[in-house]
């Protein structure tokens, strides 16, 4: 998981601050497991948006109910 950590490090110091702000890298329990997630706010539309490292893109982050994901 430390790769995961990592990974998402790299992505949050790429991001344009003219772009993206507040990116905080979050940890929390998933499924009996430590995982990380990548959470940012897109200036344009103020937006809170978290990284999918399956496609390598941006996702909203829908704030009213659970995040459903497709199974790994």
């Amino acid at each position: 998981m430390e790769s995961m950590q990592k990974q998402l490090m790299l992505v949050r110091d790429s991001l344009a601050p003219e772009d993206w702000r507040d990116a905080r890298i979050y940890r929390h329990i998933d499924e009996y497991k430590l995982d990380y997630t990548l959470i940012a706010t897109k200036v344009s539309s103020g937006q809170i948006h978290f990284y999918d490292p399956d496609t390598g893109a941006f996702e909203p982050l829908n704030l009213s109910g659970v995040v459903e994901r497709p199974p790994r």
